[in-house]
This record gives structure tokens, C-alpha cells and sequence, in this order.
């Protein structure tokens, strides 16, 4: 009796719901990737190598050019609005490297020391490209929610290079205490309730004595953004952005903890330093604190805690 009366009810339930779900298929109702991404309910977040189509081939790359170190440039639509010229591209993330290796070596470290490294956040290998290696001996990993990224590196990078896809969620799947170094150019910047997840996720897999190098944007930016890059056409929507929020809630005083402004998961997310140093602190030795390290954001180096 109570097996005829489930199946009753979950024929009459189908009955009901089938055409609403046709309805909202056929009305295209239902959220697409972008709806999905906007979504701020959602984690567990990527960009898939393809949503247009259920069907599509992954096809190999074929490199004819190489830049340096033997290494191709990745289609300009991978660049991540870094620059807008080969050179450029190269040149920046050239840069950003050699910063965080001369805050690197202040606290005695270099690639001889940290060879287990991982850029999280490395869309196409801008930065991890130039990164210092031995070989066999260094192991440079990669990862990015972004499979069309990793999909090129994967192809693209030889050893000592690896590559993987991650989401939003924070976790990794690496072991505990498996990285020398684990550094995040502009990753930090666009994560809000779940940065401190992601902080304790790349500490589990750093060793212990192993570094952590991450970019924010602070009150430092803010006075940057009114100051040196008010006029530089590359930042003239965020600067504009930026100042409309600064201004309408009227935060001047600096009496916050941090504050964001845009949508996941292309928040921009600006912090009161000593909040972040005093909270990421009781979970890490703070080693330095670098402003204008990556153009206009802070770069905070930390170390894993030997006890």
C-alpha cells in the first residue's frame, strides 16, 4: 500500500513539474555559465574549456614560434589585459617575478631553496614562465579556474612544469606540507568570504618553513588609484569604479575592514591592512609587507610556522 501511494505521488509530482522544466529549458530559463558565475551562492566555481556545446574536441597545439627559454607566447586573448603588446606581456611578468624573488631573498630564500613552487591563480604562465629552475630538481605547478588556461599550458610547458585546473572552492589536491612556496599575483584581490579558506588551504600544503607570497589590494592602492594611475587608460574603469564607491559610501575615514566593490567572481576586494596582517598573523609568521610590489598592490610574505 505505502509503495503504491509513493508511486502515485511521485507520478503526479512528474506530472506537474515536466512541463515547468521543459517550459524554462525551452525559454532558456534556466542560468547559463555566466548567470552561474555571477552567482555568489555558487562555489565550486570554473571556467570549463567549453559551454556552448555538450560535443567539442580538445585539439593539440601546434607551436612554430618560441619566445624565451624556448617557450610559446599564448594567444593574446589569454593575457589577462596585462599589456597589449608580445613585448609587454613578457616584460610584465618578468617583473612581477623578479620582485617577489628580491623580497624573497631579504628573507634569504631564492629558486635554489623554494624549487617546489606553485602559482595559484597562473592563468596562462605569465609569471611562472620566468620563474628560476634546476633542473632536476625544481617542480613548478600551476592552476587556475580557467580550463581553457591550463588546457594551452598543459600543451605548451615542459617539464619541470605542471598544470591543473581548480575551482572556487577552496581546496587543492596536494598533499600537506608539499610546497616550498606557494605565491598569488592578483588572486586575493577577487575572493571575499572565503579568503581566509583559501589562506589555511595553501598553508596545509606548504612545509613547514615554507613561504607564501600574496598580492592585496589595500588603502595603499586606493591612494594609488587617486594619484599615479588616475590617468593611465588601462585602469581608467577601475579607478572610475573605485572612486564612485569610495565616494557614495562615504568611507574616507578608512574605519572598515575591507570592502568590495563588483560581482563574483570578478570581485575587487580592497582591505584594511592591519586587519588582514593582524588576522593572517595568528595563522603565519608575517615576514614583510611590500606595497606597490605588483603595480599597485601589496605583497604580503609569510612563513609557515616551524611549531
Amino acid at each position: 500500500m505505502i509503495q503504491y501511494i509513493k508511486k502515485s505521488v511521485r507520478k503526479k509530482v512528474l506530472q506537474i513539474t515536466r512541463p515547468m522544466v521543459e517550459t524554462m529549458v525551452n525559454e532558456r530559463l534556466l542560468p547559463n555559465d555566466q548567470r552561474i558565475h555571477d552567482n555568489s551562492f555558487i562555489t565550486g566555481k570554473l571556467y570549463p574549456f567549453n559551454t556552448a556545446i555538450t560535443d567539442y574536441t580538445v585539439k593539440t597545439e601546434h607551436h612554430f614560434e618560441a619566445a624565451e627559454a624556448n617557450l610559446p607566447i599564448p594567444p593574446k586573448e589569454y593575457w589577462e589585459g596585462y599589456s597589449e603588446t608580445e613585448e609587454g606581456y613578457l616584460t610584465c611578468g618578468k617583473k612581477d617575478i623578479a620582485v617577489m624573488l628580491d623580497i624573497l631573498s631579504k628573507a634569504n630564500e631564492s629558486p635554489q631553496t623554494l624549487t617546489k613552487v606553485l602559482d595559484l591563480g597562473c592563468a596562462a604562465g605569465r609569471m611562472l614562465r620566468h620563474y628560476p629552475y634546476i633542473i632536476g630538481q625544481s617542480e613548478l605547478w600551476g592552476s587556475d579556474i580557467n580550463a581553457c588556461y591550463i588546457n594551452w599550458c598543459q600543451q605548451s610547458f615542459p617539464d619541470p612544469f605542471f598544470f591543473i585546473t581548480n575551482t572556487t572552492t577552496p581546496h587543492l589536491p596536494f598533499e600537506d606540507n608539499s610546497f616550498d612556496l606557494v605565491y598569488c599575483g592578483s588572486v586575493f584581490t577577487h575572493i571575499t568570504d572565503l579568503a581566509d579558506a583559501w589562506f589555511l588551504e595553501i598553508r596545509r600544503i606548504l612545509r613547514k618553513g615554507g613561504y607564501a607570497y600574496l598580492t592585496i589590494h589595500d588603502e595603499h592602492t586606493i591612494d594609488l588609484m587617486f594619484t599615479k594611475y588616475k590617468n593611465d587608460p588601462l585602469f581608467y574603469d577601475f579607478v572610475e569604479a573605485v572612486r564612485q564607491f569610495y565616494d557614495s559610501k562615504v568611507i574616507h575615514s578608512k574605519d572598515y575592514n575591507y570592502f568590495s566593490i563588483f560581482a563574483d567572481p570578478a570581485f575587487q576586494v580592497f582591505y584594511n591592512r592591519n586587519y588582514i596582517t593582524s588576522k593572517w598573523s595568528r595563522m603565519a609568521k608575517i615576514i614583510s609587507v611590500n606595497p606597490e610590489a605588483h603595480d599597485h598592490q601589496t605583497a604580503i610574505l609569510l612563513q609557515k610556522k616551524l611549531l
